[in-house]
């Protein structure tokens, strides 16, 4: 249960009582990430997130920062993703007001001392090097490309060495002031604090903030139905492959039979890819499927790391288990394993305060609207074998599928044979 207030500067409040704990996790969902910067200020979402964390008024470095929250045993943390970036804290209670003195100067007052962009940029730099020296993080990189080519969902989270040299400090600034304005943030607070004090709380320090224009997301491209390969040739031991599809988005009516779908794919170690591709055939040691949401787009994933010459054969294989799951009915009890894969996560994430905010915030974000467990648990348990096959004859098509791999040389020609493209 929770309850909704909003400032008359648009900022939305959601409280969580948790009276049964002892701790309260306060998080900032804002509305901005990867899809809203323009391609020659690429990791400016990113950029600003790390500087956020580099001083404050009150707490005038990185260390003062740090060192009040975990003084009191806490946790500070945030996330950038494609189309949100997080703030999160969560302390014992009697230090919520703590928190929201960190976070609130995080977002609204950074320092953005042009010494520390310096230091972080060169750090940012070495994170973008970071994961193209990973085959395993490299490969996901490259599906997005063939995926949303020239579009911002195609590019890294943390932006291009190219555009993170060029961002300045008016360019943070004014991203800033653009999309960290009430309209875009709710602040959820789950815990052991009543919403009267929530909501006076945030009233006093946001209640001032004043709305600001910001501009959409550019719109994602349609999947082009165009099979492609994209293969980037390394001195590995093994190959890295990523196989994609299109999926939905997360706003979707489908997206429980999307769910169910993905967890019976490739999701843990009694999916099929995981039981037929590792266990039975020994054609790999790491096998999963994964979902990319957007709000109108997104691509089901599935990445395997293999030895160079059985590749033909272990993208055949994973083409069987794709087309088997469009051609026949899943049977009942597997479906059934597949629910209480998904509640029982649901439910162990509702155990802690910070499982709680991440519940509500991520919806009423990115959603407009909020579903209880229980609610989502019941469109869960509505989706029938029927739902799954009609879905995966839908997604699973040569037409629109895209490979990337990265490792020793491979022969396209075989592959294309391997996936009958």
């Amino acid at each position: 249960m929770y309850v909704r207030s909003v400032l008359p500067n648009g900022l939305r409040i959601l409280t969580c009582p948790m009276p049964h704990v002892r701790s309260a996790t306060l998080c900032f969902y804002v509305g901005a990430g990867s899809r809203y910067e323009p391609a020659e200020r690429a990791g400016l979402s990113h950029f600003l997130e790390h500087m956020a964390f580099k001083g404050t008024p009150s707490f005038p470095t990185a260390r003062h920062l740090s060192e009040a929250i975990e003084g009191v045993g806490g946790i500070l943390d945030a996330n950038t993703s494609t189309e949100v970036t997080t703030y999160w804290a969560k302390v014992a209670a009697h230090h919520f007001p703590l928190a929201l003195q960190a976070l609130t100067e995080m977002l609204c007052r950074p320092l953005l001392d042009p010494g520390e962009i310096e230091k972080e940029r060169r750090v940012i730099i070495e994170e973008l090097h970071m994961i193209a020296d990973s085959p395993s993080d490299w490969v996901l990189e490259l599906i997005g490309r063939l995926l949303w080519p020239d579009h911002p969902l195609g590019r890294d989270i943390a932006g291009t060495e190219e555009g993170v040299s060029a961002i300045q400090r008016a360019d943070l600034e004014d991203y800033r002031q653009r999309y960290y304005n009430p309209t875009r943030i709710v602040a959820v607070v789950a815990g052991a604090l009543p919403a009267s004090e929530v909501e006076s709380a945030l009233g006093e320090v946001w209640g001032d903030l004043s709305p600001q224009t910001s501009s959409p997301a550019e719109p994602a491209p349609p999947i082009a139905p165009e099979p492609s390969i994209l293969v980037e040739h390394r001195d590995t031991e093994q190959v890295n492959l990523c196989l994609a599809l299109p999926g939905l988005p997360y706003n979707h009516p489908e997206r429980y039979a999307l769910l169910l779908l993905n967890t019976i794919l490739g999701a843990g170690m009694s999916s099929r890819l995981f039981q037929n591709i590792r266990e039975e055939r020994a054609l790999a040691y790491n096998i999963y499927s994964t979902l990319r949401q957007h709000a109108d787009t997104g691509a089901v994933l599935i990445y395997a790391g293999v030895s160079p010459e059985r590749t033909a054969e272990c993208l055949s294989a994973i083409w069987d288990e794709l087309e088997r799951l469009a051609g026949e009915e899943v049977d009942p009890a597997e479906l059934e394993r597949a629910r209480e894969y998904n509640k029982g996560h649901i439910l162990l994430r509702m155990e802690d305060s910070y499982g709680v905010a991440s519940w509500y915030g991520g919806q009423e974000l990115l959603l407009g609207q909020i579903e209880e467990v229980d609610q989502i648990i019941s469109h869960i348990e509505e989706v029938q074998p029927a739902d799954l096959r009609r879905l995966a004859e839908g997604l699973f098509r040569r037409d629109c599928l895209r490979l990337a791999l990265v490792g020793p040389g491979q022969d396209e020609t075989l592959l294309r044979r391997a996936l009958d493209i």
